[in-house]
């Protein structure tokens, strides 16, 4: 890795979400290793207080919407990058790429990180042209970092696998911060067994679905209730108390916000659940585990399927079937019929995650100039698989 340089981390904001987060772990844990670190963003956010170390440069663009906003932001980091020619640039996010990719042209001797951090196949709505964005990233990568097998897969990245360019490092989690911020301030929530969701109120997170599937459980569990916990937008918000009230559990649907400590509320859940239809590495599934709360997760949500071992840590349920989701919910909610995950957080220590992520930064450079190197055709090319044996976390 180049000597000069800072190693620059880019996201869009440092609020509280996964991005943000993982984006903070790892700048501290590169500071803490005497890593000169600048995270690059489009504004800062409340997780900027907790960077212990390197620099924050926010490039004022975050008014307008997200991806107009990374649009325009492309010719301040191109001048950025060239000023303080980093000894790597990472960016964080899947939102985040291509205008990183953008602000990286004509800037080739700089290593570049893309960190896979979300499933591309959420949808076809818009699946050809997010097929051409994966591949530009890939064939640009010194280096794809993707949170799971199943991304790590994707076609657009066959090539980046031949060449041996693939990680697949999944998020970690500091167990004694989670539970200790657990054991703040416990939730007023009377004595009726709720279930809990965190997360913004999006299409993603599948709400609708959820509700469905508590009004079901509901016949088996009278008082059952279901408290979400993250941003509400009003129109998303109006959508899901209107089904809600059609259902006649109106009152059982309660929405806390957003807040920057949702651990209380996990911690006192009869079952936290991951309704999502698609995710990356779930944050929040992973604080959940550290709680040693009973779990639901969805089969599509990301490597939950892979954090759950298959269901013996948590149930798995199909999110597109509120009856099969109900049954989890009511098997899991239930102390005689339900599965806890013992100490499987520890398989996702944050220690042990930004550890090897520090070593992947560091190695960039050597990466780098090794395929600038490589010869064209078919000599060069390995096995399919090759770059995915040997790049799961060990525990």
């Amino acid at each position: 890795m180049r000597n000069d340089g800072p190693v620059v981390l880019f996201t869009g904001g440092l609020a509280g979400d996964g991005v943000a987060r993982n984006t903070v772990h790892l700048a501290n844990a590169l500071a803490r290793r005497g890593t000169r670190v600048e995270v690059i963003c489009l504004k800062g956010g409340a997780l900027a207080g907790e960077l212990q170390g390197p620099i924050v440069t926010p490039l004022g663009q975050g008014r307008r919407p997200r991806g107009l906003a990374l649009a325009a932001a492309v010719p301040a980091l191109h001048a950025r990058l060239q000023a303080l020619s980093p000894s790597v640039v990472m960016s964080m996010g899947n939102h985040a790429h291509l205008a990183v990719w953008a602000a990286l042209r004509g800037l080739p001797d700089i290593p570049r990180l893309y960190r896979i951090s979300n499933d591309p196949r959420r949808s076809t709505r818009g699946a050809s042209l997010r097929d051409l964005g994966l591949r530009l990233v890939a064939a640009d990568a010194t280096r794809l970092v993707c949170v799971s097998q199943a991304i790590a897969g994707q076609g657009a990245f066959r090539r980046a696998r031949r060449d041996r360019r693939v990680e697949v490092l999944p998020n970690g989690v500091d167990a004694a911060k989670v539970q200790a911020l657990a054991r703040r301030g416990g939730p007023r929530c009377g004595q009726a067994p709720y279930i809990v969701a965190v997360g913004r109120a999006h299409p993603q997170k599948n709400y609708g679905a959820l509700i469905d599937a508590l009004a079901l459980a509901r016949r088996q569990m009278p008082d059952l209730q279901l408290r979400i916990v993250g941003a509400a937008p009003s129109r998303a918000r109006g959508a899901l108390v209107a089904q809600a009230q059609g259902l006649g559990i109106g009152s059982a649907v309660i929405f806390h916000g957003e807040t920057a400590n949702p651990f209380p509320w996990v911690a006192a859940a009869a079952a936290y659940v991951l309704p999502s239809l698609w995710e990356g590495a779930s944050n929040s599934l992973l604080e959940a585990l550290a709680l040693g709360v009973p779990l639901v997760a969805s089969r599509t949500a990301g490597n939950a399927a892979e954090v759950l071992d298959g269901g013996r840590y948590g149930a798995l349920a199909d999110p597109r079937d509120p009856a099969d989701l109900a049954r989890a919910i009511v098997r899991q909610a239930l102390p005689e019929t339900r599965i806890l995950p013992g100490d499987r957080a520890a398989a996702f220590r944050l220690e042990a995650v930004t550890a090897r992520l520090c070593g992947i930064v560091a190695g960039a450079r050597s990466e780098h100039d090794e395929i600038q190197m490589l010869p064209e055709g078919p000599g060069h090319v390995r096995g399919l698989d090759d770059g995915l044996r040997g790049t799961n976390m060990e525990p």
